[in-house]
């Protein structure tokens, strides 16, 4: 397989598509919202997930006083908002008013959530590490919500909603099609393709 030279600051798309989230914030009552895809979980016991946060963002100011953060999965009907809150920065607009996306009160933190997302995950800060240019932020998982059709274990990919919007670079975005499962048979490991909905579908009767 031949290969070419990528230039080193697009590198780190070698790595995306990353999943497009909203990461929310607040400080001393003003909330904020940007879009992320330098997201991952980092443990289960505790649980924690991490986010990457560029150092002159607002939402690393928001974060840093505060003390928390929230992390919201959208649909892709959600996009263009998406994209919006990605765009601009929270010192030059409300971006929960200029998109008309819906702040609600967490649990458990006093960032909020957003209720036209699929879901949501309250963190408390755990940690800050440097990360060059940016941030990472480790937080402490203390509630988290989904929406019932769409979650049962794991994600269900049987409704009309799709999600899981994964950042390509730019204005370019994917969405998945299908999924993909391993089983081992007389050959060694073979892959299956189907429909997503398929393989959720059996998954769940299993």
């Amino acid at each position: 397989m031949r290969k070419k030279e990528i230039p080193l600051e697009q590198a780190y798309r070698l790595l995306t598509p990353g999943c497009v989230v909203l990461v929310a914030s607040q400080k001393e009552g003003r909330y904020n919202v940007m879009t992320a895809s330098w997201q991952m979980p980092v443990s289960v016991k505790p649980p924690l997930v991490a986010v990457a946060v560029a150092k002159r963002h607002l939402t690393a100011e928001y974060i840093r006083a505060g003390g928390a953060f929230t992390v919201n999965v959208p649909g892709l009907s959600l996009l263009p908002k998406v994209h919006h809150c990605g765009s601009v920065s929270g010192r030059d607009a409300d971006k929960f008013a200029a998109t008309g996306l819906t702040a609600v009160p967490g649990q458990k933190v006093a960032a909020p959530l957003i209720a036209e997302c699929l879901a949501g995950i309250e963190c408390r800060l755990w940690n800050t590490y440097d990360g060059g240019d940016h941030h990472i932020f480790v937080g402490e998982v203390v509630a988290a919500v989904a929406a019932q059709e769409c979650f049962e274990k794991h994600w269900l990919f049987t409704g009309k909603e799709k999600f899981f919007v994964h950042h390509l670079g730019g204005p370019l975005y994917v969405v998945p099609g299908t999924m993909v499962s391993v089983s081992k048979g007389e050959k060694g490991f073979a892959v299956t393709e189907e429909p997503l909905e398929n393989v959720a579908n059996q998954i769940c009767r299993n």
